[in-house]
């Protein structure tokens, strides 16, 4: 193990770099010289406690942040916003780390840290940089190999959260303050695959659930990319990115399969001079009026220029960031509250930690446990009867 004073000054110096902070800025904090500082940071003299107690609380970390390796604690992400380099603030990426590598704890500490069986990655070879009609025939292919390895080749109403952690894909859907960050996603071979969802109430459920699927197709087709350094957290500048393109297809077509929307097909001949049939189809669907309108332009059901007035159409009547008629919210976060259960039930982990993991307030989380506590004692009861 790495000594514990280089560690914690490589985890200061890191947290330097992410703020644009000098050492006697750092030492303005804490309370110290830049001397001081600059022996923090090369591990010739360790930390106290309290001071780094101080620095954990200026930049809202928790405490064991300093205290883990590099490679421990740091893991990649790919996400999909309206701008990337932008919306994705170093202050976010800190967080959403330290509540990966917290749950990671949790799966570990319950025995459930099974990273095998994934689904298989694939590489398209694609020429200058654009997909042609052969690449758009093998994204349609895996993305239906997909929907029949997870048990939904000819369904349509289903749990796709479920699914996927039952598959091994840990998917975690919190409230980030931001609506313009939709997923996330993260992936080491040691660690296992990972989705973030931006929760948000303001986030339609049909985009979330495009969102979980464009990032099950950057696990697919883009696991090489998942191992760069913990700074390099953002992998494109804008959604045109010829990775987004790839995994927008992949959602599109996992989440619309053709061959079931060809028994649709008679709803959509000619022009469509209102939205109903759409707003029928999306909803079985489950996706967005905006993916089923692409979908049906893709086929030929409808032509480039109803397309285009539809697309409009929409937009004038605010749909841009909503959806019209929204399907229900599914409930999330089904396996992180079922262990968290079991391992408060087992005395191994605290009412504060679900509290933290759940994203809950004190009073949420006690009224919580009392419940899985009363349950139990419920469950106990009428086993002795």
């Amino acid at each position: 193990m790495e000594n514990i004073a280089k560690v914690i000054g490589q985890n200061i110096e890191r947290l330097k770099q992410s703020k644009g902070l000098t050492n006697e800025d750092i030492g303005n904090i804490i309370g110290v010289t830049r001397v001081t500082i600059a022996k923090y940071l090369s591990g010739d003299q360790v930390i106290d406690s309290a001071r780094l107690f101080r620095l954990a609380t200026k930049f809202n970390l928790p405490f064991n942040w300093f205290l883990e390796s590099d490679e421990e604690s740091s893991m990649s992400f790919m996400f999909r916003a309206d701008n990337p380099q932008e919306n994705f603030e170093d202050d976010l990426a800190l967080s959403l780390n330290n509540f990966l590598n917290e749950y990671i704890r949790v799966l570990e500490l319950a025995g459930e840290n099974n990273v095998a069986f994934l689904p298989q990655a694939y590489k398209l070879h694609l020429k200058e940089n654009k997909l042609t009609d052969d690449d758009l025939e093998i994204i349609r292919e895996i993305a239906e190999k997909q929907r029949m390895a997870f048990g939904v080749e000819e369904i349509l109403d289903y749990d796709i959260y479920s699914i996927l952690e039952k598959n091994n894909i840990n998917v975690l859907a919190l409230q980030l303050n931001n609506d313009k960050i939709f997923g996330l996603s993260a992936y080491s071979e040691d660690k296992g695959a990972f989705i973030v969802i931006n929760d948000s109430p303001d986030i339609p459920e049909e985009r979330k659930i495009f969102s979980v699927i464009h990032e099950l197709g950057h696990l697919i087709f883009h696991r090489e990319d998942y191992d760069r350094e913990p700074g390099e957290l953002t992998y494109s500048k804008t959604r045109n990115n010829i990775n987004e393109k790839i995994v927008d297809r992949f959602a599109g077509y996992f989440l619309i399969p053709r061959h079931k929307l060809r028994g649709y097909k008679r709803l959509f001949r000619g022009f469509i001079s209102n939205f109903n049939s759409v707003f029928e189809v999306k909803k079985e669907f489950g996706v967005s009026a905006k993916a089923l309108l692409m979908a049906l332009k893709e086929e030929g059901y409808i032509e480039q220029k109803t397309f285009g007035a539809l697309f409009n159409k929409l937009n004038n009547l605010g749909f841009d960031n909503k959806e019209p008629q929204p399907i229900e919210p599914i409930e999330k976060n089904k396996k992180l509250k079922s262990i968290l259960r079991r391992l408060y039930l087992e005395d191994k982990v605290t009412t504060n930690k679900v509290a933290e993991l759940l994203s809950l307030n004190d009073k949420e989380a006690r009224l919580l446990v009392k419940a899985w506590a009363e349950e139990e004692d419920y469950g106990d009861q009428y086993t002795e009867d």
